[in-house]
């Protein structure tokens, strides 16, 4: 690509250049939190607040007064809302998860016939007094008894819900569409996307949710849960005047909704924690984690006492293990860490060229997309018994020892492991591309489970196969370690242990999984061979340069997040920052000028100068403060005409302003102190906008590296950082300039492939697994035939 000069912006006539530029632009639709700013305002509050307390209701000589005692009560009460709050958040999130779990395995089972008993009885329920699948149960009636006219209603219900999902998200909350994991992580990290953590999306998510799982798309709901566990807490923070004024602590209860939403998603609480540790925040305080721990439990504890499943599990593919492994065996977890590592890099590669094609291509037709998707998905899943039915069924089959009711369909029958294995191929790979094509499309749609599917399916061939060869060659070395009268190897382990490869791979996430994984067994013994397939995972895609999906997703929507791990440029600030600025100068503009500058432009803040020849720094005002106080004086008839003063004079009063008011806006304080302030500056014949002027932005010198302000970007939160020199202004830099200049350079250091080096790397890779998959299974039944 050709260009005079990217670094000091000017463009070239490359229309790719263009297009890339054009991309990047996008961020200028996101509003930014500047997180000092929040953290004065909420400083001067709490300030305020606590000198309230401590002076008012004493009496004439300091004694305590039933007014002092008073608001020492409301001061308790106030330091236990953050607690209530998070108990609340709980609370709803269980008993949101449980009913989705309800009406989702209903809606699964009404595909494939009624229960006699009852229209609004699952078959479970229906058949509850049924002791074991394979023995008849009177009570459920399959719709036909023809297959074909079976087939038709299977892929008829599939069609109906996938539609009537797709409708309800295109007509009443777009934002209800997808996992909701990628914007969650940019709205912590402090960009405010309006109406994502809505009313109407949850209601909208948390109804068609169910829906889309009953069509038997390849999507979960794992994901989709977060956001909907998100939406309950922004909302119940908003009755809070506490959070809901503050985005700081709002924020915090988004942080510990997400954990709620993992814990009630996969039945555990401390691997919400670390999820919402690991995946979705940036920065993370202990008073967060404690925050984000009692929301998990207590979403994980109302779970609980619903019992969805009238079971006991939280989850339904939860599951113990009462038999240890082998050493030998971990050459078959490193297989199954070799393929979530493939697997993980070859679904994030492909589904953004789908995406890519989706957004060029189908971006007025989600509901015909979704529906043909669906309808396609049942045509061909109907045929293979790992395809048909719902996923988190499927896999509580698959983790099962065949022992104690785990042979479901002849799954464990020695006669039929050939072909069960062929179809348990044949699903993983099915699977897969639907999970490819289907994962972004215009409904709610996750990708965790559908990737422990894949991932359980392969791994239970992978212990079917290596179960043929222990019976084949009972008396080898390799097996001397075994038991005779105990089962030497459990295909469930192997699916399980494939299931969190997938997962792994494809989220990129590590000990979050090692933990889920532990939660959901309860068994110590196989925390040690988890880590080793997560370890081989992540190996693997480390050297595959793959990044997760939901950090690729934000890059192709062009989310502006700057992520943990992100270098910069070798390159100084100077060659980043904006040096054609809009300003304000500290004395001589009157208010028709400020006025004329606001119309004019749409940046969000201004740097004060004393003047345009010497440019000295004076301090920053946001537009929002700017605005806020020319609105105020307007209604006070200021003239255009009146000056405005953006410095303190000798002649100003020291205690115009709150005494904490000189590193900070004074949009922070209360309504009718604003307004006494504007009165007092509208009385004289000089409006004073100095009290809400940041006198003390942060700064830095322009041959600072880039990469130490992208730290400063990622561990302060500012929403700009100005740039001087020996106090004159030289220019500023926010996240979006960091990131455009990122977009068109390639960092140093890191390991960068090729476009097409990666494709055929991954392409033989993947040929390679395929091949060993294919002569494993010819060279164990040639052993079982001799």
């Amino acid at each position: 690509m050709t260009r005079t000069d990217v670094r000091y912006g000017r463009l070239s006539d490359n229309r790719d250049y263009e297009e890339e530029i054009e991309q990047i632009r996008r961020y200028e639709d996101f509003t930014t939190i500047d997180w000092i700013q929040d953290s004065i305002v909420e400083r001067n509050r709490r300030i305020r607040n606590a000198k309230a307390l401590r002076d008012a209701y004493r009496g004439p000589r300091g004694e305590i007064t039933p007014a002092w005692v008073w608001a020492q009560f409301w001061r308790f009460i106030g330091a236990g809302e953050p607690w209530l709050v998070i108990s609340l958040v709980g609370i709803f999130i269980g008993v949101n998860a449980a009913l989705i779990s309800i009406i989702s395995e209903w809606l699964s089972d009404i595909k494939m016939g009624y229960c006699a008993d009852g229209w609004w009885l699952n078959q479970q329920f229906c058949c509850w007094e049924v002791e074991s699948d394979e023995e008849f149960c009177p009570s459920w009636h399959l719709w036909s008894t023809a297959t074909p006219a079976r087939w038709f209603i299977y892929v008829m219900f599939a069609a109906i819900f996938s539609f009537v999902a797709a409708h309800l998200v295109r007509s009443l909350a777009k934002y209800a569409a997808g996992s909701g994991i990628s914007e969650i992580k940019c709205i912590l990290a402090g960009f405010v996307m309006q109406g994502f953590l809505g009313y109407a999306t949850f209601f909208i998510k948390s109804l068609t949710l169910p829906l889309v799982i009953a069509s038997g798309l390849s999507v979960g709901k794992e994901g989709p849960s977060v956001h909907v566990a998100c939406c309950i807490g922004a909302i119940v923070a908003s009755w809070f005047q506490r959070f809901s004024r503050s985005q700081g602590k709002m924020r915090e209860i988004i942080t510990a909704a997400s954990a709620a939403g993992v814990a009630v998603a996969f039945g555990s609480p401390i691997g919400g924690v670390l999820f919402s540790i690991e995946e979705m925040s940036q920065m993370f305080r202990i008073k967060t984690m404690w925050r984000s721990f009692v929301c998990a439990l207590v979403a994980t504890f109302t779970l609980s006492v619903m019992n969805p499943f009238r079971t006991g599990k939280l989850v339904l593919f939860q599951v113990t293990y009462n038999r240890d492994w082998h050493f030998f065996e971990i050459i078959f977890f490193i297989v199954l860490g070799i393929f979530g590592g493939l697997y993980g890099a070859f679904v994030v590669k492909f589904n953004m060229q789908v995406a890519a094609f989706r957004r060029k291509h189908l971006a007025t037709h989600g509901v015909a997309e979704a529906v043909i998707l669906a309808t396609l998905t049942a045509v061909i899943g109907y045929f293979n018994r790992f395809m048909r039915i719902d996923m988190t069924e499927m896999m509580s089959i698959l983790f099962r020892e065949c022992e104690g009711g785990g042979d479901h369909d002849n799954l464990c029958q020695m006669a039929v492991q050939w072909p069960m294995a062929n179809s348990l191929l044949l699903a993983t790979f099915i699977r897969m591309g639907l999970v490819v094509i289907s994962y972004g499309a215009k409904v709610p749609a996750g990708i965790f489970v559908p990737s422990m599917a894949v991932g359980a399916t392969f791994g239970r061939m992978v212990g079917i196969m290596v179960k043929a060869i222990y019976r084949a060659y009972p008396q080898s070395g390799i097996f001397a370690v075994c038991d005779p009268d105990v089962p030497c190897i459990t295909p469930g382990t192997y699916a399980f242990l494939g299931a969190a490869a997938a997962l792994s791979g494809v989220m990129r996430i590590t000990v979050t999984v090692v933990v889920i994984m532990f939660e959901l067994t309860g068994a110590l013994t196989y925390i040690l061979p988890t880590m080793i397939v997560i370890l081989v995972t992540k190996a693997v895609g480390d050297f595959l340069g793959t990044r997760g999906i939901a950090d690729e997703t934000i890059r192709f929507n062009g989310y502006p997040i700057l992520e943990k791990e992100e270098h910069g440029i070798d390159v100084s600030v100077s060659e980043v920052m904006k040096k054609d600025l809009d300003i304000l100068f500290a004395s001589g503009m009157l208010v028709s000028d400020v006025e004329r500058l606001l119309e004019s432009t749409n940046v969000k803040g201004f740097p004060i100068v004393t003047s345009e020849s010497s440019r000295t720094l004076v301090g920053y005002l946001g537009r929002t403060e700017l605005r806020y106080v020319l609105d105020k004086a307007q209604n006070m008839d200021v003239s255009p005409n009146t000056p405005c003063a953006f410095t303190r004079q000798a002649s100003d009063q020291e205690d115009f302003v709150l005494s904490d008011m000189t590193s900070g806006s004074a949009l922070g304080v209360e309504e009718e102190v604003a307004r006494e302030l504007i009165e007092t500056s509208a009385s004289i014949d000089v409006l004073k906008l100095w009290p809400w002027v940041n006198q003390t932005p942060l700064t830095v010198s322009p041959r600072l590296p880039l990469e130490i302000v992208m730290q400063l970007f990622k561990r302060m939160g500012p929403r700009v950082i100005l740039v001087e020199e020996h106090g004159l202004l030289k220019g500023l830099v926010t996240v979006k300039d960091v990131l455009r200049f990122n977009a068109t350079e390639e960092p140093v250091g890191d390991l960068q492939w090729d476009r097409g080096e990666l494709e055929a790397i991954l392409d033989v890779m993947w040929n390679w697994a395929i091949g060993v998959a294919q002569t494993s299974m010819e060279w164990c039944r040639r052993l079982i035939r001799r």
